[in-house]
């Protein structure tokens, strides 16, 4: 966890503002969004780095990096944010188990008479 302290005031006395404790980032989201920019900066930048070597190839008449320039990257771009959204939807159904829950121990079913708390008077 991640604990956060309220910044001190100009006049050097601590604000009065609780402490905050945010959680760890999910590494599957750290992961995913890890390779789709990866995926995105090939995508943007190796046509550009190989736009002489995709000129020489022909597509109905037009040079490959033509299409690639115009339709493609567009679309790789879209499959990106699509990926993104379905494999969030599926990880916010899933959630990253963030601490490891202490184990409570199981009440004993021996008794047929519940048992009460004591009450005071």
């Amino acid at each position: 966890m991640t604990r956060i302290h309220a910044a001190p005031e100009a006049s050097g006395t601590p604000a009065a503002l609780p402490l905050v404790v945010l959680p760890k980032p999910d590494p599957r989201r750290l992961l995913l969004q890890a390779v789709l920019l990866f995926l995105w900066a090939l995508a943007a930048f190796g046509v550009m780095f190989f736009a002489r070597d995709l000129q020489s190839l022909q597509v109905y008449g037009w040079p490959l990096g033509y299409w690639l320039a115009s339709q493609g990257v567009v679309l790789v771009f879209m499959a990106i944010v699509v990926v993104y959204a379905l494999v969030m939807a599926y990880l916010d159904r899933h959630p990253w188990p963030t601490t490891a829950q202490p184990s409570t121990p199981v009440a004993s079913t021996t008794s047929s008479a519940p048992t009460r708390p004591p009450q005071h008077g």
